[in-house]
């Protein structure tokens, strides 16, 4: 039996793998091309915000997107040129990258307290960064603090004396404890964040920590589809290439 003998639900099987792994180069290559310039860049803020001794943000999406890329050119090639090795390789792969997912979600609710002290102390740092040119020359830092505290309506990690604590350079100046304009209720208004933190009825005092926490309890049920959605695509990947690699086999005894 040829290629040309083969049912439909074989060719879909090669489109929707070949269609499936296009995705996954570019994605792959997206994350690379962005390891490698962290990496690569003398810019201040990717040295200070990124390189982490225990956790290298750069290293690890250069290898996570190299390790897509090869995943992705393995799955492609094998659909399109039905190379049965690239095939098996690809589906190794694929068998692997669910084990490591399961033991990273298993590792994350066992180490769900180490994770939040790290994301916590991480964000005291970027607190400690903000409107610091030499550590925050693109204002990547500013822009995203100014954003959380704006859509999440609150201030610091655990409440507003954060900045002055973090940041008293810029917010414990004299003695008078300040925040950015980003902690109050309506940024537009000019002075809002001039009055001292104890009489400050203007600047919200909830911390984003708790904000942040509460939203993600409240999205639960569509993270867990999301989540679900992605499990179900990786099993019909893996469903798919298995039948090809069937019917590659099948066709190569007969041949022989």
């Amino acid at each position: 039996m040829g290629s040309e003998d083969r049912g439909c639900c074989d060719k879909c099987a090669k489109c929707f793998i070949m269609v499936i792994n296009i995705v996954i180069i570019l994605i792959g290559g997206a994350i690379l091309a962005a390891g490698l310039y962290w990496q690569l860049s003398d810019t201040g803020f990717y040295k200070e915000i990124f390189n982490h001794d225990i956790f290298n943000i750069p290293i690890v999406s250069i290898a996570v997107g190299a390790l897509l890329l090869l995943v992705g050119l393995c799955g492609f090639f094998g659909a399109c040129c039905e190379v049965l090795f690239l095939l098996k390789v690809y589906m190794g792969f694929l068998i692997l990258i669910m084990l490591v997912e399961i033991i990273l979600a298993v590792g994350c609710v066992a180490m769900k307290s180490e994770v939040e002290a790290y994301a916590t102390n991480t964000t005291y740092e970027f607190i400690g960064y903000y409107g610091d040119e030499t550590k925050d020359e693109e204002d990547l830092i500013e822009k995203t603090i100014d954003a959380i505290q704006e859509n999440f309506e609150c201030c610091g990690v655990t409440g507003p004396d954060d900045w002055p604590n973090y940041n008293p350079t810029r917010y414990n100046v004299g003695n008078k404890r300040t925040v950015p304009a980003s902690c109050c209720k309506d940024p537009d208004s000019t002075g809002c964040n001039d009055d001292p933190i104890s009489t400050n009825d203007n600047i919200y005092k909830s911390g984003c920590k708790i904000s942040m926490m509460n939203f993600v309890e409240n999205n639960l049920l569509y993270v867990g589809i999301i989540a679900g959605v992605i499990v179900i695509l990786q099993i019909s990947i893996l469903v798919m290439t298995s039948k090809l690699r069937t019917t590659l086999e099948d066709e190569s005894y007969e041949n022989f």
